[in-house]
């Protein structure tokens, strides 16, 4: 594994760090590791949750383009 050093971090945030720690019952460094982890994966799950969003908008236009054109086809086949 690799290691990061963060510096100038506040003494206050590390106080709210410790404390989010010590509920958790892991140490600084496990729970800045879930911390990361955790923003990591939500960062990457998001970006997916975007693109499949995109891609089912551009689905259903299409579907609905679809569907005119069949109906457009069906009535010209209904009124020979």
């Amino acid at each position: 594994m690799a290691t990061t050093i963060i510096r100038n971090i506040s003494s206050a945030d590390l106080a709210l760090i410790d404390d989010a720690a010590a509920e958790k019952g892991v140490s600084r460094e496990q729970f800045l590791r879930q911390l990361i982890h955790s923003s990591a994966s939500k960062y990457f799950v998001d970006d997916d949750k975007e693109n499949m969003a995109e891609t089912l908008h551009k689905a259903e236009e299409i579907m609905s383009k679809a569907t005119k054109a069949i109906n457009s086809f069906v009535a010209v086949l209904g009124s020979k």
